[in-house]
C-alpha cells in the first residue's frame, strides 16, 4: 500500500495513529515502508494465537476424540462442584493428548500436532507430560483473555453514548488471536443483506460477476460451541456464490478467497485439485434444533440448490443428536473451479488493480484490528473493486469517506425468533453496506 494511497485514512484518522507514524504532514515514503513492514509481522503473528484458541475450542467441545461431554457455559453451570468441573476438563485434556499421539490422517488431530510441535514439544508417549502442560497454558490464556473481553462487552455496554458505545464494540477483539473459524449464520445474514439490497435495487438482477471474499475461514471449531464430527470445510466463497445465483443476481461467479492463512489457501488448492479431476466437494450443514428462526432454518434447508447436488452427511454423534441437525450438499468441480485462492494482508497490501470485483464480502475481519487497521483494510479492499462495487461487512467502517466509500445501509438479521442486541451473535448480527465513490473526472 503506498504512502499516497493512505494519506486520506491517516488524515482523517489522525487521533488513532500510533507514535512512530509521528506527523502526518511529514510522514515519507521510508518511514511508511517500516511501519507496514512491522505491521504485517505483527499481524502474521496473531495467526500463531488465533490457531491455538482453535485447539482449545476443541479441547472443550469436540467429540470425536473423546466421550465425556463437551465443556460448553450451560454443561459447566450444571456441574455439581467444582470437583466435578476439574475431572471433565482434565479428562478431555488427557483424552485429546492420547488422540493428538495417534492422529493419523485426522486433519484436526494432525493441525493440533503440528500448533504444539511448532511450539518446540514434541509429541510422543514419552512426552505427554510436556504437551499436557503446554495445551493447559495456552487453556489458561484463553480462559484469561475470555473473562477480558467479557468485562469490554459490560463496558462498552454501559457506554450512553450511542457512538462511543459503537466505537467500543468494534475494538473489543484488536488483540485477539487470528482465527479461521467461520459459521452458517453469518453467511445467512450476508444473503438476507443481498436480499434487502436487491429489493432496494441497489444490486441489479445478474449484475454481480467477480466477488472477493476477505477471511473466508475454515468451519474448524467455532467459538460458539462449534462442531468436529465432519471434516474441516470452508463455507463462504460457495455460500455467497449460492446467494447470489438464488437471488438471480449473477448466474456463475468468479470468486477470489483472499487470506493471510496459509492453511486456508491450501486447503482450497486442494479442494480446486481435486475440482479438476471432476471431485466434488462436500460441505456439512449443521443447525441447532432449537432457537433457530424460521428464515435461518429455510436458508439452511435451501443452502446449495443452485450449486449441488445432495450428498450424505456425516453421522451426528449420539451425544449431540437430540440438540442438532445436518445436511450435506456436494459442491459441483466446476463451481469449486470458479474459486480462486490468493495470499492477501489486506491492512498493508491490495491486488494490482486488473479485472477489478464487483463485490466484496468481509465478516468477522475488520474485528480484529483498531481503528486506524480497520480503514486501512477497507482502503486496500476499495481499490481492488470497480467504482460503484460493493463492500458487505459485519463491522462499521471509521471513516469511510476517506477510504473512498458512502455507507447506504445497516441491515439487521436476527438469528432467532427474538431480536437480541446488534452485536450478540448468538442471536443475531448486522451486515454494514457501502459503495465505491465513482470517480470524478
Amino acid at each position: 500500500m503506498p504512502l499516497e494511497e493512505a494519506l486520506p485514512v491517516l488524515g482523517a484518522l489522525a487521533h488513532h495513529l500510533p507514535p512512530e507514524l509521528g506527523d502526518v504532514d511529514r510522514l515519507n515514503a521510508d518511514q511508511w515502508r517500516e511501519w507496514t513492514t512491522h505491521t504485517d509481522a505483527e499481524i502474521r503473528a496473531r495467526l500463531d494465537t488465533g490457531e491455538e484458541d482453535s485447539v482449545v475450542n476443541l479441547l472443550l467441545y469436540g467429540t470425536t476424540f473423546t466421550r465425556r461431554p463437551r465443556a460448553t457455559p450451560g454443561a459447566m453451570g450444571g456441574a455439581p462442584d467444582e470437583r466435578a468441573i476439574r475431572d471433565l476438563m482434565d479428562g478431555r485434556l488427557d483424552d485429546l493428548v492420547n488422540a493428538v499421539e495417534a492422529a493419523g490422517s485426522d486433519e484436526r488431530m494432525q493441525f493440533v500436532r503440528h500448533v504444539i510441535e511448532r511450539h518446540g514439544v514434541a509429541v510422543s508417549p514419552s512426552t505427554r507430560a510436556p504437551v499436557r502442560r503446554y495445551l493447559e497454558s495456552v487453556r489458561s490464556r484463553v480462559f484469561s483473555e475470555n473473562q477480558r473481553y467479557v468485562s469490554r462487552l459490560a463496558a462498552a455496554a454501559a457506554t450512553a453514548d450511542d457512538a462511543e458505545r459503537r466505537a467500543a464494540y468494534a475494538t473489543v477483539y484488536q488483540d485477539r488471536g487470528l482465527s479461521s473459524d467461520t459459521s452458517l449464520r453469518v453467511n445467512f445474514a450476508v444473503e438476507q443483506a443481498f436480499r434487502a439490497m436487491r429489493d432496494r435495487r441497489e444490486l441489479t438482477p445478474q449484475a454481480i460477476q467477480r466477488v472477493g471474499i476477505v477471511g473466508p475461514g475454515l468451519d474448524f471449531v467455532d467459538k460458539a460451541q462449534g462442531y468436529d464430527f465432519y471434516p474441516v470445510q470452508s463455507l463462504q466463497p460457495f455460500a455467497v456464490a449460492d446467494s447470489l445465483r438464488r437471488l438471480a443476481l449473477g448466474q456463475r461467479t468468479l470468486v477470489t478467497a483472499f487470506d493471510i492463512s496459509e492453511r486456508v489457501l491450501a486447503h482450497l488448492e486442494h479442494a480446486r485439485d481435486r475440482a479438476s479431476r471432476g471431485e466434488p466437494y462436500v460441505l456439512n450443514l449443521v443447525l441447532e434444533k432449537q432457537g433457530a428462526s424460521s428464515l435461518l432454518t429455510q436458508y439452511w434447508r435451501d443452502f446449495g440448490r443452485d450449486l449441488s447436488e445432495p450428498a450424505p452427511a456425516t453421522l451426528i454423534p449420539s451425544s449431540l443428536s437430540a440438540a442438532i441437525r445436518a445436511r450435506a450438499v456436494a459442491v459441483r468441480s466446476d463451481v469449486v473451479l470458479d474459486v480462486t485462492p490468493a495470499p492477501l494482508d489486506v491492512v498493508v497490501e491490495r491486488l494490482p488493480a486488473k479485472d477489478r470485483l464487483d463485490l466484496i464480502v468481509a465478516t468477522n475481519v475488520l474485528v480484529y484490528y483498531e481503528p486506524l487497521g480497520q480503514a486501512l483494510a477497507v482502503r486496500n479492499i476499495a481499490t481492488m473493486l470497480r467504482e460503484g462495487g460493493l463492500l458487505f461487512t459485519n463491522q462499521p467502517v471509521p471513516a469511510p469517506d476517506a477510504c473512498g466509500f458512502r455507507a447506504i445501509a445497516t441491515v439487521a438479521v436476527p438469528f432467532g425468533d427474538q431480536v437480541g442486541a446488534e452485536r450478540d451473535h448468538a442471536r443475531g448480527d448486522s451486515i454494514y453496506v457501502y459503495r465505491k465513490a465513482y470517480e470524478r473526472t
